[in-house]
């Protein structure tokens, strides 16, 4: 397996790119995906709900650009990942900030993944749909 920068590394460039596959591949078989008040266990899961979410992301808007930036922490095993969302409906743009704390086993793979909403972006998305008509996806 990849030094676990670089695993993390392939997970956030799978997840710009769509590519769920990919994704999953670098995932250990009890991968820990917590979001909101959810934990996913299983790549399988984990990346269904990657896929839900990016695909609510392109039914929405009219664009869905996807980047990220990899920090390294003080753990060498824990990584933090930045990821910037460029949205855009009816000519109307705005970069929606996420983040996730994901620690690799270097045998295994990703086996934890935490998802840290940042404050007030929750809230510039839905400002952005509401001014268009539109709503989330449940």
């Amino acid at each position: 397996m990849s030094s676990p920068a670089e695993v993390v590394e392939q997970l956030a460039e799978s997840l710009d790119q769509d590519d769920f596959e990919a994704a999953g591949s670098v995932m250990a078989e009890r991968v820990e995906y917590s979001v909101g008040n959810e934990v996913l266990v299983g790549p399988n899961a984990v990346v269904d709900s990657y896929r839900t979410a990016s695909g609510m992301a392109h039914r929405l808007f009219d664009r869905v650009e996807y980047g990220h930036t990899v920090w390294a922490t003080d753990d060498p095993n824990t990584f933090r990942i930045s990821y910037s969302d460029t949205l855009t409906v009816s000519g109307e743009t705005l970069t929606h900030m996420a983040e996730q704390r994901v620690t690799v086993d270097p045998d295994k793979g990703v086996i934890r993944i935490v998802n840290v909403e940042l404050p007030g972006e929750r809230e510039k998305v839905d400002g952005l749909l509401q001014r268009h008509g539109l709503t989330r996806e449940r």
